[in-house]
């Protein structure tokens, strides 16, 4: 049930995506917004539409059409990878004191989101003969958008006694164990959604608490300092 009507939660972040970003995005596409943005914006919405389509293609037979968009993933997960990298990159101003605190922040948030869809993604791509491993995969693999879209949406919060982050990371959370729950009786690939909550949960540990350490703070102007925008 969950795998047939996943387009649904899929368009349902489209939109939230767009509501997000339609302030810093969207309204200004055709301003000084700078390729790289573009770049990624254009992978990640190919994505969603990859993700949106397939399960429609599931629930109506057409499979030969399924697989050939699956395929194409392979060409465009790499470009989507590449897009965050290089967005990352170009975000990045280094002051005489090294990279700002902020910035490091986002920094991780962002590799941090890219590692755990590569991770959800190679799994699925693994289990691709298994469809239901891999569809369930596929939707942890869209659980990364959360966060960036959600954000960014002006909900006008009254001032909270913890950080924002906490509010988007525990609203995945919440997804996966909803998820989990539903699927409690499942026979096959049960085990995926937990799997996958234990991944986002010790990245989000590690993005609230690792972020100021000297560690990160020697990568951070190492990634700073590559040739890379």
């Amino acid at each position: 049930m969950i795998l047939t009507k996943s387009s649904y939660f899929f368009i349902i972040l489209l939109f939230l995506a767009f509501l997000g970003f339609w302030e810093s995005y969207f309204s200004k596409i055709l301003n000084e917004i700078n390729i790289y943005t573009h770049f990624h914006a254009a992978t990640m919405l190919l994505w969603l539409s990859v993700l949106i389509a397939q399960p429609f293609l599931i629930k109506y037979k057409k499979i030969s059409l399924h697989k050939f968009i699956g395929r194409t993933s392979y060409a465009l997960v790499p470009l989507l990878i590449i897009s965050v990298i290089l967005l990352a990159h170009s975000q990045i101003t280094i002051h005489e004191y090294g990279v700002s605190y902020s910035r490091l922040y986002i920094l991780f948030l962002q590799l941090s989101l890219l590692a755990i869809f590569i991770i959800a993604y190679g799994l699925a791509i693994i289990y691709r003969k298994s469809p239901n491993h891999h569809a369930r995969y596929m939707i942890c693999t869209s659980l990364t958008l959360i966060d960036p879209a959600v954000a960014r949406i002006p909900l006008n919060l009254p001032p909270l006694p913890f950080s924002y982050q906490v509010l988007t990371f525990s609203l995945i959370d919440i997804i996966l164990l909803a998820l989990i729950i539903i699927e409690r009786n499942q026979k096959y690939a049960r085990e995926v959604f937990p799997v996958m909550l234990v991944i986002f949960i010790v990245f989000q540990t590690f993005n609230l608490n690792w972020t100021d350490t000297t560690a990160w703070d020697s990568f951070s102007l190492w990634f700073a300092k590559l040739p890379l925008t």
